[in-house]
């Protein structure tokens, strides 16, 4: 695999999906090799092998098996890059150059590149499922979209599995039952799930979804929205 030429196809695609807005510079570490360097401006994208002394507004780290799952479409890069906290780690790790934050603008056009850049296809399509997954937050999470006041993922849910933790969040979410039962429990009210039923979190409500009983998995589609998705 020619990892240079991939990222220069996956560049092709991904200049038709990316906002004039989005700009900036990428900085690609990917298993033993130097790193490449994605360049950004509002009409085009260069991808470089990266001197030593380039440096991106973001890295991203990751392995070559890691990529692969990104290049073959197993993966989008929110999935690879998801944790239920910034502590965690996972498959492909993102920092900023030292000295720097991560600021508004650094943080949607990471949002927006992990989902969309390694896709090559135009729109982009996200594969859902338990095989396009990664565990998260309890859940096997497919990261859907992200940034600007929404924030979305695929969920399916193994018997003896819950996700979250009681966490209380300052956005509204919606979580919509696509396949299987379980039980949210929002507020210390318990509500039973089966498909085609949504229920909605407040925001700064206690909330967990679980699966204690039957074989069949529940999937579920979860949406946050407000200002502080």
């Amino acid at each position: 695999m020619n990892i240079l030429e991939e990222l220069r196809e996956m560049s092709k695609f991904y200049i038709a999906k990316k906002p004039d807005r989005l700009y900036g510079k990428v900085h690609l570490l990917i298993g033993d090799e130097e790193g490449f360097l994605v360049e950004m401006t509002k009409n085009d994208i260069k991808v470089k092998e990266a001197d030593v002394e380039d440096q991106g507004y973001i890295e991203l780290v990751m392995s070559e098996e890691t990529f692969e799952r990104l290049s073959s479409g197993k993966w989008n890069g929110m999935t690879a890059a998801g944790r239920a906290n910034m502590s965690d780690p996972a498959p492909l790790d993102f920092r900023v150059p030292e000295g720097e934050g991560m600021d508004a603008q650094k943080m949607q056009m990471m949002y927006h590149f992990l989902i969309h850049f390694f896709s090559k296809e135009y729109p982009t399509i996200t594969k859902l499922g338990k095989e396009h997954s990664r565990k998260v937050h309890g859940g096997n999470a497919v990261p859907i979209a992200y940034g600007h006041g929404i924030r979305s993922a695929y969920y399916s849910i193994e018997k003896g599995d819950q996700i979250n933790e009681d966490e209380q969040d300052p956005w509204n979410q919606v979580f919509t039952v696509l396949s299987g039962t379980g039980t949210a429990v929002i507020d210390d009210e318990e509500v039973e799930l089966e498909k085609n039923m949504s229920v909605h979190v407040p925001p700064n409500t206690a909330h967990i979804v679980k699966k204690e009983e039957g074989s069949d998995e529940l999937e579920l589609l979860w949406i946050a929205y407000g200002e502080q998705a």
